[in-house]
């Protein structure tokens, strides 16, 4: 039987307690590396410290390094390893090395054979588990981390990009199901878990029929309202009433096309909850001018969630209506700081109204995603298995803006660099922490599906494309 080998990777973050100069030392005293190297390795992104090891040696490393105030994790070894330089043909799946691993020269070839002495204990938090349970400790102490990784570039698709969109044009929009399939197959398979990507197995059609059928509504709707104000006054109703079902399939459909090592995932929100989320809380929110709105927020993720599904294992969703509520609550003072700002300039100085209303629109913008991403995949269980995410705003705020300017200097060609930057950036801020063996809980699920058969749930004819 062959022996299970591991690697050590340094997940791009000082530990909690420590300050960065202080991990740069302790890093130099206890390995043989120098300054620049030890600099290299705090500042990159994700790096390998230790390749291809026995379970014991992974263990001394990645102790010794927490101790130095690494934020590692313990990860089995692939089968295959792949040249850093190597550059995989468009569309084929393969083992990648992630962009920044290994760094040259950096790996440990050496264990320390004694602690560094006078090095402080980083102040961590105990990680959790469902419920609220301490979640079981891989031989690190910490549960494993799987980190997700996107290997797509600008360049790649911008070929597909701009195909799509010619083709959409031409067709006068019937291309445009084609369109969605391939760039959603694109970013899907450039998706990574443990080498495994994700993939998106939509019937283009069956978008086309959705689509269509919604587009005819519109179409008789413009008319009626036209010509019989009453009936399209009727139509709106109508369609308001309809709106969960249509949610709901849209849902399912997209679910149920979305699949990994060889399993689907799947939705089974039903309609009555669906109108209390989509049409109920949202009137109420209104009725009480907006102080409903963070509940509705958090109403409609924990419905999406709690309703979805990995094989036959439903997800978790542990956050609460508090939580969101301290988010919007956090954005009160900057907001209104915001405002004044603009309120004082637009007096003073008008033609700065314009650069202040932009930038306090993207900071916030990307204050809420980050604020909401972290929250919700933080709260997000499947089985034993919890994910996580530690997007930065600041960071995240930079990406955006530098996004707006180049997509707006271009006219728009740069969309495709942007997408996939923002996709990157998202991706290597995402992890799932196991907790347990997640090979056997695969094989489980795959033996569950198979028993169950290919249509273990009330499968979509169509996609209504929201």
């Amino acid at each position: 039987m062959t022996e299970t080998r591991y690697e050590v990777i340094y997940r791009g973050k000082i530990l909690e307690g420590f300050e960065f100069e202080t991990a740069k030392q302790n890093l130099m005293r206890m390995f043989p590396v120098s300054e620049e190297k030890a600099d290299r390795i705090l500042k990159s992104r994700r790096a390998v410290l230790k390749k291809n090891t026995d379970e014991a040696t992974a263990k001394k490393f990645g102790a010794a390094l927490k101790k130095a105030g690494l934020d590692v994790a313990l990860t089995k070894a692939r089968p295959t390893t792949v040249s850093p330089e190597a550059t995989p043909p468009s569309g084929l799946q393969m083992d990648k090395p992630p962009e920044v691993t290994p760094l040259s020269g950096l790996e440990m070839e050496k264990a320390p054979e004694k602690e560094p002495e006078e090095i402080p204990k980083p102040r961590e938090r105990a990680p959790m588990g469902p419920a609220g349970t301490a979640a079981p400790a891989d031989p690190l102490g910490v549960p494993s981390t799987i980190p997700f990784e996107f290997w797509g570039t600008g360049t790649e698709y911008f070929k597909i990009w701009i195909v799509n969109i010619i083709l959409s044009i031409v067709t006068l929009g019937i291309y445009s199901p084609w369109a969605k399939v391939r760039r959603k197959q694109y970013f899907y398979g450039n998706t990574d878990l443990k080498g495994a990507s994700f993939e998106y197995l939509a019937d283009p059609m069956k978008i086309l029929k959705g689509r269509a059928i919604v587009a005819g509504f519109f179409i008789i709707y413009s008319v009626v309202s036209e010509l019989i104000p009453i009936l399209g006054a009727i139509m709106s109703l109508a369609f308001i009433v309809v709106l969960p079902w249509l949610v709901v399939r849209s849902l399912s459909f997209n679910a149920y096309n979305s699949a990994i090592r060889n399993i689907r995932f799947g939705f089974h929100g039903t309609f009555r909850e669906a109108a209390k989320v989509y049409v109920l809380w949202p009137a109420l929110a209104v009725l009480t001018l907006g102080l409903l709105f963070p509940y509705v927020y958090f109403r409609q993720k924990k419905f999406v969630v709690e309703n979805s599904s990995y094989g036959t294992t439903k997800f978790k969703f542990t956050a609460t209506a508090g939580e969101y509520y301290s988010i919007w609550l956090n954005a009160l003072i900057p907001a209104l700081l915001g405002i004044l700002a603009y309120v004082a300039l637009s007096v003073v100085f008008p033609p700065a109204t314009l650069l202040v209303f932009l930038v306090m629109y993207l900071y916030f913008m990307a204050f809420f995603s980050v604020k909401t991403t972290n929250l919700l995949y933080d709260s997000t269980r499947l089985g034993p298995h919890r994910l996580e995410a530690d997007l930065g705003i600041k960071q995240y705020f930079f990406i955006v803006a530098t996004n707006t300017l180049a997509v707006v200097f271009t006219l728009g060609v740069f969309h495709p660099w942007a997408k996939v930057r923002t996709t990157r950036y998202k991706a290597e801020h995402l992890g799932l922490i196991v907790s347990g063996n997640l090979d056997s809980f695969v094989a489980q699920e795959q033996k569950e599906v198979s028993a169950l058969g290919e249509e273990m749930a009330d499968f979509l004819d169509f996609d209504f494309g929201l």
